[in-house]
C-alpha cells in the first residue's frame, strides 16, 4: 500500500509537521507531493532526507513529487515531476525488493 501526502493549500511548515507525524504512524510506501510553486530550503530538504532514510531502512519507498526540485537538489532524495511517475517508481522498487528478496 502507498500513502500519498499532498500539500494542497497548507503552509510548508504545517505540511512538514503533518508529514512527520503521518510517517511515524503509518508504515507504508510514501509519496510526498508538493504544490507546484513550493520552494524548499536546504533545511526542508534535510528534513525530507531524514524521513527518506528512516523509511528506506524499513524497506519502504519514499518519493518526492516536485517541479521545483531536481536530481541536483539532493543526492539522497528520490524526486520525480509527477504522481504517475512516483507510483511507477514505487512499483519498480517493489519488484526489485521481491526479486532480491
Amino acid at each position: 500500500m502507498t500513502e500519498v501526502y499532498t500539500q494542497h493549500t497548507q503552509s510548508l511548515k504545517a505540511f512538514m509537521q503533518d508529514l512527520a507525524s503521518g510517517l511515524n504512524e503509518k508504515q507504508q510506501h510514501s509519496i510526498i507531493a508538493f504544490a507546484d510553486e513550493q520552494e524548499l530550503s536546504a533545511s526542508d530538504i534535510e528534513q525530507l532526507e531524514a524521513m527518506e532514510q528512516m523509511l528506506r531502512s524499513k524497506d519502504l519507498s519514499f518519493v518526492v513529487v516536485s517541479t521545483k526540485l531536481d536530481y541536483e537538489s539532493s543526492d539522497a532524495l528520490t524526486v520525480v515531476p509527477s504522481l504517475e511517475e512516483a507510483h511507477d517508481l514505487i512499483s519498480f522498487e517493489e519488484m526489485q525488493r521481491d526479486l532480491l528478496g
